[in-house]
């Protein structure tokens, strides 16, 4: 992809790449038989003198070995956490100075994609392109079921459509049909909800695994490491403290991700627990529209009770959308009169209260 970054874009373009050169010239400086080694002795002075994005540094270490004693780097690798694709014609890209969004044109594909790094900007005289590997699955769309919240927004359409359409259909010859397609759609959905949960609370267990794996080998290196340094093999204990240091960094990361998946699976719980109840209201929905049918097509129904039934299922669906209760359609006359008998009775306790003086 050619980038078509504006002058102040393309000024921290530039930016990010002298830090980046400067930060493979520090690597040249130090001394290390290791990627570990160099993490430890360079990492923090990197980050520090050159103020590139962490996840950079990391990628720098790697890409140290190809470009050994090169003063002029013309291209920076990058990772997902790095760049991304926004839509047909821009992509995000993270600089030395914050995030920028460049438009772009795509110039084509070729085969093969022998990189470490998922993508790279390279730096031509005239241009700046964008190279990324996608036949691997970067930024893969694969969805392998369907989310908590494209289930939630699913049940609430399902919901909606049973509450419209029982206005809607209030008038027509069968609305049962409506309520049980709707409970077959919740159905549905719920045997979906109950695969997302169950996936889930799969993955927590699986993550839970490997963090107690992570936590017994830490546990383990403390020991070796005091053995290393009552031994006087400092060497030894220095390589054990850099494999400890980077399990930590792997126990952080599955820490954060079992921090999400418990968060996914309080999501699936909660998806259930609404799918319960919208089955609930579309069954009692659907046993009213049942009986609502047998008594306005009743062998004994005359037109004027039909009539009046079917006004009052609509008035039932109205006070179901808008929660506010409709006028009773009979007893009118009742409530009317009951009101004056109220009224009546305040009449006589206010003359009351003044006949005994309370006002």
């Amino acid at each position: 992809m050619t980038l078509s970054p504006s002058a102040d874009d393309r000024a921290k373009l530039f930016a990010t790449l002298t830090a980046y050169r400067q930060a493979l010239r520090l690597l040249d400086q130090t001394r290390g038989a290791n990627l570990v080694s160099l993490h430890e002795a360079a990492y923090e002075t990197i980050r520090e003198k050159t103020g590139l994005p962490a996840r950079l540094v990391t990628l720098a270490l790697r890409d140290h070995g190809r470009h050994k004693g090169e003063d002029n780097v013309s291209a920076i690798p990058l990772d997902a956490k790095l760049f991304a694709i926004k839509g047909p014609d821009s992509v995000s890209i993270a600089t030395v100075q914050g995030r920028v969004i460049l438009p772009y044109t795509m110039n084509g594909y070729h085969l093969g994609w022998n990189d470490f790094a998922e993508a790279r900007l390279v730096f031509h005289a005239d241009e700046i392109e964008l190279c990324a590997g996608i036949h691997a699955g970067v930024h893969s769309s694969k969805e392998g079921s369907m989310s908590n919240e494209g289930i939630l927004a699913r049940l609430g359409r399902v919901i909606a459509g049973v509450v419209n359409n029982a206005v809607d259909t209030a008038e027509a010859a069968n609305p049962t049909a409506v309520a049980q397609q709707a409970l077959r759609e919740i159905d549905k959905i719920s045997d979906e909800a109950r695969a997302a949960l169950s996936v889930a609370v799969a993955a927590g267990h699986r993550l839970k695994a490997k963090a107690d794996d992570l936590d017994a080998e830490i546990r383990d290196l403390d020991e070796k490491i005091k053995v290393g340094l009552a031994g006087g093999r400092d060497d030894l204990a220095r390589a054990a403290t850099g494999v400890q240091i980077d399990l930590e960094a792997q126990r952080e990361a599955l820490s954060k991700a079992l921090a999400e998946n418990a968060g996914e699976v309080a999501e699936a719980q909660a998806a259930l627990r609404s799918i319960a109840s919208a089955r609930d209201d579309a069954k009692k929905r659907l046993d009213d529209a049942q009986r609502a049918q047998k008594v306005v097509h009743g062998p004994d129904a005359t037109p004027s009770q039909r009539n009046d039934r079917r006004l009052a299922d609509a008035l039932s669906a109205v006070e179901r959308v808008t929660g506010v209760p409709v006028k009773p359609t009979s007893g009118a006359a009742e409530v009317e009169e009951l009101g004056q008998i109220q009224r009546q009775n305040a009449i006589e306790a206010r003359l009351r209260a003044f006949r005994e003086g309370e006002r």
